[in-house]
């Protein structure tokens, strides 16, 4: 992975860590109301959700990098509805716009900088390389978050909107200019067909080991993660001692991402350096991971509550690396942006999910019981599928062997 490809994934991310802080109430400010904000968020996920697997078929058959500029016009389209919004009819494109650029950004470049580093240097690079662009996404995301909260604080929302498009910008330009892909040149006649592409896909999922288990773990993971965000802030203001708490909010979310960045390290250091297996990492990092969620629930004090929550981020961190360590293993290069595609898209299913659940749930169940629900589930669901996997691996072992 080369200074230019990093440089692109991590402005990228800083962008997007921008608006993180302040989403909602630039919507608020520009038309949207308490009663109109969940639908916007939610058709942001529709659309995320919706385009996935197109933009992963996408940077397959047309290429890595050509998925990711789209991903950076869908994104200016967006900012500059959202400058020009004064009402309901301009927000909806404009988030529509926003999931879109999600969907397309998400795998892309990831697949890209995966493909080469295996050509040069073998699986083995699987592990490095994926920390490296966790870390890149923790940090990008940690310091534009700060940065938003004090830009919108000093100089307004727009300001920041305008800063946003600005790091789009510079992204976009610099991955056209500065990132090569090569591919293989084909006569039009050999150029495989899209229902060819996608039984491939298919293919790989049924043929590749443990994937489609992988795979499963995601929705999981996206039903946790979106279970911890959805909520944290009103518990830690909660049972914060600090009589005005609302200014800690961006610390703590920089808190979390550092947190996850450190995990990601850590996984590597698990999966190279001392050679861990690949699912005893996994495994053990997202049963934490929903354990944890349960333990964050019994927090009513601020200190247990921080320390809870950083401790969830260092966990989840660790069990990210892994499991695209596994995805990336299991994936051939010529499905590896539709899989990583599949694995977001499964993310985003786990995350609506949640929110559908939580939302049913809401009028008769504390938000602290919906986080111990939550992670009782997963644990559960999760420790099922792990026993299926290791059974699994224990067979094949024994079919080698004898």
């Amino acid at each position: 992975m080369n200074k230019v490809q990093q440089l692109v994934i991590f402005l990228n991310y800083f962008s997007l860590g921008l608006l993180m802080p302040v989403l909602n109430l630039i919507l608020l400010e520009r038309g949207a109301d308490v009663k109109t904000l969940p639908l916007l968020i939610g058709l942001y996920a529709l659309s995320a959700l919706i385009f996935e697997l197109p933009s992963g078929i996408c940077a397959d058959l047309l290429g890595r990098k050509t998925a990711f500029l789209i991903s950076g016009i869908a994104k200016l389209f967006s900012l500059t509805l959202l400058i020009a919004a004064d009402g309901i009819g301009l927000l909806i494109p404009c988030v529509i716009f926003n999931g879109i650029s999600r969907a397309f950004s998400t795998g892309s470049l990831d697949a890209l900088i995966m493909e080469q580093a295996v050509d040069l240097k073998g699986e083995d690079c699987i592990p490095k390389v994926s920390s490296r662009l966790s870390m890149l996404e923790a940090a990008g995301f940690a310091i534009g978050s700060i940065l938003g909260g004090f830009v919108s604080y000093a100089g307004g929302t727009e300001g920041v909107i305008l800063i946003q498009g600005g790091f789009t910008v510079a992204a976009f330009l610099l991955c056209a200019a500065g990132i090569r892909e090569k591919r293989e040149k084909k006569e039009k006649d050999n150029k495989v067909p899209l229902l060819a592409h996608l039984n491939m896909g298919a293919q790989a999922v049924k043929t590749g080991g443990n994937l489609k288990y992988v795979l499963m773990g995601t929705f999981f993971t996206g039903f946790l993660l979106i279970s911890i965000e959805t909520y944290w802030q009103p518990i830690y203001l909660e049972v914060s001692a600090l009589k005005d708490a609302t200014w800690t909010l961006g610390i703590l979310s920089f808190l979390g991402f550092f947190m996850s960045a450190t995990g990601n390290a850590v996984s590597e250091k698990l999966l190279t350096k001392f050679n861990l297996n690949h699912w005893n990492v996994y495994g053990i990092g997202r049963l934490a991971l929903s354990l944890f969620l349960v333990i964050l629930s019994l927090q009513f004090h601020g200190r247990g509550f921080v320390l809870a929550y950083a401790l969830l981020y260092l966990l989840s961190g660790i069990g990210n690396v892994a499991e695209n360590t596994l995805i990336n293993r299991y994936t051939p290069n010529h499905v590896r942006a539709s899989m990583l595609s599949l694995s977001s898209f499964l993310f985003q299913l786990g995350v609506l999910s949640a929110s559908l659940v939580s939302s049913l749930l809401a009028a008769n169940v504390s938000i602290r019981g919906i986080w111990a629900l939550s992670g009782y589930f997963c644990f559960i669901s999760m420790f099922i599928l792990f026993i299926v996997v290791f059974k699994r691996n224990k067979k094949i072992i024994n079919t080698i062997t004898s």
